[in-house]
């Protein structure tokens, strides 16, 4: 059982983890599917062009209603409905199409870029110009888009634009908050669990920021007189500048809030044995918490308790670069949270080596046992289905979310059980590396 955290309730979701091939959903299949989202959509519109809803619509097409329908009543749509997205989703069949599981998604060979009704892809993309419905990872960016929401094709750029760069394709777009909201809130709820060495969960601001807080925190702790040892779990982006994920922990003392007892850096990237962020890791540490005059500094005690996961810039196809880099740390967090809730005694003071060794053992979906990743490929395909099931989530959240506050959208017959909803672990259990998120 793998929890899954829409971004605006109070806990997780318990659903099973589906086995995906991607050879296991037909490109015929998917087709059929997404010709009949797109009759779907178009009858849609239709039948909000004929209500009559936006009064100025019937001057949009002039007399041309089936060109409309086809081109821009869906821009016209979003364009008079800032709940676009939300009335879209309350409609039963076109939330079967968006809400699909990732079995029920053809990714094509090579890129393993998922293959989307034409309306769904102008949903993603229009819904991406409003505030908080970003789908993570199935919107182009708006420099990549056409009129009428369409994501523009390679072949249909200027040629000094043609090229295939970071952020493409379906497999190397980054990260956006959306999808961060969703992994640090499952993290959180899963380290409330966490009594015997308290546990808390840091995912705002950048590292330094957190790091201050950590600190500001455990001051808080000492005025009142706590004594109890307390972990932190940092997940954030290195710096404003920096676009690649990383993972601290930090254990702290009450008694002494301007030294951390300990502190283990978690990187996905080692390229020649340690992380390309370790020094500024270390710099910003020492920022955080400097030192009297004769005493080492913090970074001294830093250790490493990273891995070599993610493949960038390494002779591998910009289509095969790994920008999984939230997945992954997320994963190692989720570890190590689960560790000071089962082995405290090893967060407090184990070595290093099994530490990392208990983590490895936990992120069972990158890792076939202590310290043994799994083929990249293997790890390639289940990050392509993290990011599909992330968009489900996102979306499912939103669905529930609008059908709570407008009570007169009926829930669709048999419950939500009956479109399928259960969204598999959609938060993950990921030369110049800084463009990694």
């Amino acid at each position: 059982m793998i929890q899954v955290m829409p971004t605006n309730f109070d806990a997780p979701k318990l659903v099973d983890y589906p086995s995906v091939s991607h050879k296991s959903y037909t490109q015929q299949q998917a087709s059929e599917a997404n010709h009949a989202f797109d009759q779907a959509v178009r009858q849609f519109l239709h039948q909000w062009i004929e209500q009559g809803t936006a009064a100025d619509t019937e001057h949009a097409y002039e007399g041309n209603l089936q060109d409309f329908v086809q081109q821009g009543a869906l821009r016209s749509f979003f364009k008079h409905h800032d709940d676009a997205l939300e009335r879209l989703l309350s409609h039963d069949t076109l939330a079967r199409h968006l809400l699909r599981p990732a079995n029920e998604v053809y990714f094509e060979p090579d890129a393993y870029e998922p293959l989307l009704a034409t309306f769904e892809r102008r949903i993603y993309n229009l819904a991406a110009h409003r505030e908080h419905r970003e789908v993570p990872f199935r919107y182009s960016s708006p420099n990549r888009q056409g009129a009428y929401g369409d994501s523009i094709g390679l072949s249909d750029l200027p040629p000094e634009q043609a090229r295939e760069d970071i952020g493409y394709y379906f497999g190397t777009r980054r990260s956006d908050n959306t999808a961060l909201n969703l992994l640090a809130r499952q993290l959180r709820f899963e380290a409330r669990f966490a009594t015997v060495l308290p546990t808390h969960v840091l995912n705002e601001g950048y590292m330094a920021e957190s790091l201050r807080m950590v600190r500001l925190q455990t001051e808080q702790q000492q005025a009142e007189e706590d004594t109890e040892l307390h972990c932190y779990v940092i997940h954030r982006r290195h710096a404003i500048d920096d676009r690649h994920l990383g993972l601290a922990t930090v254990l702290m003392n009450p008694q002494q809030p301007h030294r951390p007892q300990r502190v283990i850096f978690h990187d996905t990237l080692r390229p020649n044995g340690r992380a390309p962020w370790w020094n500024t890791f270390r710099r910003c540490l020492d920022s955080v918490f400097p030192q009297p005059e004769g005493e080492p500094p913090a970074s001294d005690f830093l250790e490493d308790g990273g891995v070599n996961l993610q493949r960038l810039h390494d002779g591998v196809p910009i289509r095969h670069q790994d920008i999984d880099c939230a997945f992954y740390t997320a994963a190692m967090g989720r570890a190590m949270v689960q560790l000071a809730k089962q082995s405290p005694e090893l967060i407090t003071s184990g070595p290093i080596e099994q530490l990392v060794s208990q983590m490895t053992e936990r992120m069972t979906d990158y890792f076939d046992g202590p310290n043994q990743p799994q083929h990249p490929d293997t790890i390639r395909f289940t990050n392509i289905v993290r990011r599909w099931e992330t968009g489900r989530a996102a979306l499912d959240d939103i669905r529930q979310q609008y059908l709570l506050t407008h009570t007169e959208v009926p829930l669709p017959p048999g419950g939500p059980d009956a479109l399928n909803w259960a969204a598999p672990d959609s938060l993950g259990q990921n030369p110049d590396v800084s463009v990694a998120a």
